[in-house]
């Protein structure tokens, strides 16, 4: 039997370095964030839910377009831990799994998250992490096996599962990726403007 995993998209972050909500920029066709909800759309997830902060309405009604419920998080300026924490106690049932997208990820293909996909279902182990390794560094999204949400939720800051994967070598699946693409993101205006010059030579 297939694992059940969850996907959740982090939309929650004050975008700091951007200066502005990044993620309602248009980039192509659609915004930012909708790029990635419109892979985590086509793939069966045993449930799909994406933590969001302002602006709150135009945000959801992004997701629902997708068929992708939100979650609101309040508590965003402390930190990416609070919207894990918050993801993990709405996810919708049990799950073997659970994959953390960044919504500022606009590039990334639904064949990287099947490959991800399918490095845990060759594992069959709640406690594996499958994380992409691109150049000699892990990248996101992150496949956590369920037996970490209970230590994900207790994370504090901005962290995220990058303590965890650093402290817990001996359970990382490296699924090698070498198109460079799927990990760009929109950090800054200019990391934006690429991704659009990107986009458009494409």
């Amino acid at each position: 039997m297939m694992p059940r995993i969850g996907a959740v998209i982090l939309a929650a972050g004050t975008a700091s370095r951007m200066g502005r909500q990044k993620l309602l920029l248009p980039l192509g066709d659609k915004p930012v964030l909708a790029h990635v909800l419109a892979v985590v759309s086509q793939i069966p997830f045993a449930d799909r839910l994406m933590i969001i902060g302002e602006p709150q309405q135009e945000l959801a009604a992004l997701g629902s377009q997708y068929g992708i419920r939100s979650v609101y998080n309040p508590d965003r300026i402390s930190g990416q831990a609070t919207s894990i924490a918050k993801a993990i106690s709405h996810l919708d049932g049990e799950v073997d799994g659970v994959l953390f997208l960044p919504g500022d990820q606009p590039l990334i293909t639904a064949d990287l998250v099947q490959a991800l996909l399918s490095c845990f279902g060759e594992n069959a182990n709640n406690r594996r992490i499958v994380v992409p390794f691109h150049k000699g560094q892990y990248r996101s999204p992150v496949l956590f096996g369920a037996a970490w949400l209970k230590e994900l939720a207790a994370l504090s800051g901005d962290k995220g599962g990058r303590e965890i994967i650093r402290n817990h070598p001996e359970v990382i699946a490296a699924v090698e990726w070498f198109e460079e693409a799927s990990f760009r993101d929109a950090d800054t205006w200019d990391d934006y403007l690429e991704l659009v010059q990107y986009l458009h030579k494409y």
